[in-house]
């Protein structure tokens, strides 16, 4: 073989190794990112940045209207004590009425006292 042709070689051989060095480095680099713990990281630290945007968001919102934040607020409030104010409401309701069913058996106040004795 000529010296032209070991150059030509080594240069090549030379040009191998590096783009083997770029592969080994990437390939390094990818599963830095795809490691379990990584990946876990960065979702959470997504889910905080998202979060602080929605935050800002619905500061912004509630500073906009604070009316409707308000109304929505007192259905949310209703929606969640609809259970103890509806007896309420109903125990108002059988308290002014003569004709109520208090009791498990279905018979009137005047029935279970007479049934009772």
């Amino acid at each position: 073989m000529s010296g032209a042709a070991h150059i030509r070689i080594a240069r090549a051989r030379g040009e191998a190794d590096a783009a083997k060095a770029r592969l080994m480095a990437t390939v390094d680099e990818a599963k830095a990112r795809l490691a379990p713990g990584t990946l876990a990281s960065n979702a959470v630290q997504s889910a905080k940045d998202k979060s602080i945007v929605v935050a800002d968001e619905a500061v912004a919102a509630v500073k906009e209207r604070p009316g409707l934040t308000a109304g929505i607020a007192a259905a949310a409030a209703l929606y969640i004590a609809r259970k103890p104010l509806f007896s309420a409401v109903r125990g108002a309701w059988r308290g002014s009425s003569t004709d109520t069913h208090d009791n498990a058996s279905g018979l009137t106040a005047d029935e279970l006292e007479k049934h009772n004795g």
